[in-house]
C-alpha cells in the first residue's frame, strides 16, 4: 500500500470522529516545522523545481504555510499526489492548496497515485475542474499531469496497450474537452529500458521515481543507471525527463510496511548528480511523506494523528534541509554543471547541515513487535554533512563530533561540501565550521542523541541545521 492510501484511511479515520577519521568526501561539483523558509528569488525562471507533495487532511493554514516555504525555497510547483477524488478529506485539502496557490502566486499540479485508481474515467472529471486555474501548472501551454505508478500491464484500461489506454482513456478525453494535456507519469512499476518510450509512445515524457539504491545493491553511492537510460531515452525520442532527489526512505508501519532504503550517500550526491546530467525537470521526493522518511519539509500532525507513524517521526524536523536547496535550486536553473557554485544564500560565509539515524546500524530494539527494517543492513553508522561556503573564502574545516570523539575534520572549498565520516557511536553529534583562527563560524548538535537500545527500530533521519 502507497503511503497516501495510508493516510486516506487515517484521515476517512480522523474525519470521521567511514575508517574512523577518514571522510568520505565529494568533489566540488535548526530549523523547525514552524520556521519560515528565508526568501530566495523567484522559482518561476530557468528549470522547473517540483515537490511531490501526499494529499493528506490538513487545515487551511496549514495549506498556505506549506505554500508560503516553498516559494520561499524557490520551488515552481507542488505536485500533488492524489488517490481519491471523492474523500471530502483530500478535495477539501486540494481547494485550499489551489486557493492559496492562486492567492500567492504559486503552482500546482495533479500526480494521480494509481495505487488508488484503476480507470482515468475516476479522476478526469475532477481534473478537467481545475486546470483552467491560473495556479495549475503548465508547460509547454499544457496542464501537466504525472503519475505515481500505472505502467503495469493491467492498465489497459480496455485498450491493446498500456500507452494505448492512456492515450484513448485519458489524453484524448481530455483534449476533446479542450484541455491537451502534457503527460509526464512515473512508471515505477514498469522497467525502465532504452526503449522505453517506444513501449509508452503516448508519452510526453518520464519520471525515474527511484532515488534510492535496491537494498540488493549493497552499501553504494545512490546510482544513476536508470536516470541515464530514460534520460538517454527521452532525448533520442523527443521527450522529457524528470529527475527525482530524496534523502532515504524509511518505513515503520506493519508488517508489510517495515523497510530501509539507503540514505547514506544519497542526497550530497544526488545535488552533484542532476547538475551534471541536466534533466528537464527535478521534482524532490518529497515535501510531507512522513510515513517513507523522505519528507523534506512541513509535516503536520493532523493526517498521521493515532498512526505508527508519529511515533518514527515526532521529534524528527526535517527541514535542516532547507539550509541546502536554495543554493541547490539556483545552480540547477542556472543550468550549472557542478555544484562548486552552490554558494550560501543567508549571507554567511558558511551554512549547511547535516544528518544521520539515533539507532545504531546493529543496535536492539527488543520491545518493538516488527522488529528491524528490512534493508538496515545497508545502514552504516556514519554522519553525512552538506557544506555550503561563500565564494573566495579559504580556510576553513569542519569538525565532526560523535559523544565524547572527533569522527574528524574536513578541509572546505568555496561551493558545496558533502562528505561523512563513519564510526558514529553512542551520545550527541555535534559539527562545527571554523575558521583559520580555530574561531566556530556556525555549529549545531542534535537533540536526540546516539543509542544502541530503543523502544522503537527507528532509522529516520536527525536532520539537524547550523546556526
Amino acid at each position: 500500500m502507497h503511503y497516501s492510501q495510508i493516510i486516506s484511511l487515517l484521515c476517512l479515520s480522523a474525519v470521521s470522529g567511514l575508517v574512523s577519521g577518514a571522510a568520505i568526501a565529494l568533489p566540488a561539483l535548526t530549523a523547525s516545522n514552524g520556521t519560515t523558509a528565508n526568501s530566495t528569488a523567484s522559482g518561476t525562471t530557468g528549470k522547473p523545481v517540483f515537490f511531490h507533495y501526499m494529499i493528506g487532511g490538513i487545515t487551511d493554514a496549514h495549506c498556505e504555510q506549506d505554500i508560503k516555504d516553498a516559494m520561499a525555497l524557490g520551488v515552481d510547483a507542488f505536485a500533488l499526489n492524489l488517490d481519491t477524488v471523492t474523500a471530502s478529506w483530500a478535495t477539501g485539502t486540494v481547494a485550499s492548496l489551489f486557493n492559496w496557490a492562486q492567492t500567492l502566486g504559486f503552482k500546482v499540479f495533479f500526480s494521480f497515485d494509481m495505487t488508488g485508481f484503476t480507470h482515468p474515467n475516476q479522476f478526469t472529471g475532477f481534473l478537467q475542474s481545475y486546470v483552467t486555474s491560473s495556479a495549475y501548472y503548465q508547460y509547454n501551454g499544457r496542464p501537466l499531469v504525472s503519475t505515481f505508478n500505472g505502467g503495469a500491464s493491467s492498465f489497459t484500461f480496455g485498450q491493446y496497450t498500456v500507452s494505448d489506454g492512456y492515450k484513448v482513456e485519458l489524453e484524448q478525453v481530455m483534449a476533446n474537452a479542450g484541455h491537451p494535456i502534457y503527460f509526464v507519469p512515473a512508471f515505477d512499476d514498469a522497467p525502465v529500458t532504452s526503449s522505453f518510450f517506444n513501449t509508452f509512445p503516448c508519452l510526453d515524457g518520464a519520471m525515474n521515481w527511484n532515488s534510492w539504491p535496491q537494498n540488493t545493491q549493497g552499501n553504494i553511492v545512490v546510482p544513476t543507471a536508470d536516470d541515464q537510460t530514460l534520460l538517454t531515452a527521452a532525448r533520442a525520442a523527443g521527450k522529457t525527463f524528470l529527475m527525482g532527489v530524496s534523502p532515504l526512505q524509511f518505513k515503520h508501519i506493519d508488517s508489510g510496511n517495515n523497510w530501509y532504503r539507503r540514505g547514506e550517500q544519497n542526497l550530497e550526491s544526488r545535488f552533484g548528480q542532476v547538475l551534471s546530467m541536466q534533466p528537464d525537470f527535478i521534482e524532490l521526493q518529497t515535501w510531507n511523506d512522513a510515513g517513507e522518511s523522505h519528507y523534506m519539509g512541513n509535516i503536520w500532525p493532523e493526517p498521521i494523528a493515532g498512526s505508527a507513524i508519529v511515533g518514527y517521526t515526532k521529534d524528527y524536523d526535517h527541514t535542516g534541509y532547507w539550509q541546502l536547496l536554495p543554493a541547490f535550486f539556483k545552480a540547477y536553473k542556472a543550468g550549472a554543471t557542478t555544484t562548486s557554485t552552490m554558494y550560501p544564500t543567508n549571507g554567511a560565509v558558511a551554512q549547511g547541515t547535516f544528518w544521520h539515524h539515533t539507532l545504531l546500524a546493529a543496535g536492539t530494539c527488543p520491545g518493538d513487535y516488527l522488529g528491524p527494517p528490512g534493508g538496515v543492513n545497508t545502514a552504516e553508522d556514519q554522519v553525512t554533512a552538506g557544506i555550503l561556503v561563500a565564494a573566495g573564502q579559504t580556510g576553513l574545516k569542519a569538525v565532526v563530533t560523535s559523544g565524547s570523539a572527533t569522527l574528524g575534520t574536513q578541509t572546505l572549498n568555496p561551493g558545496f561540501n558533502g562528505f561523512s565520516f563513519p564510526g558514529m557511536t553512542t551520545g550527541t553529534v555535534s559539527v562545527k565550521v571554523v575558521n583559520s583562527a580555530g574561531a566556530t563560524v556556525v555549529s549545531g548538535s542534535g537533540p536526540i542523541a546516539v543509542v544502541n537500545t530503543a523502544p522503537l527500530c527507528n532509522y529516520n533521519f536527525q536532520v539537524v541545521g547550523l546556526a
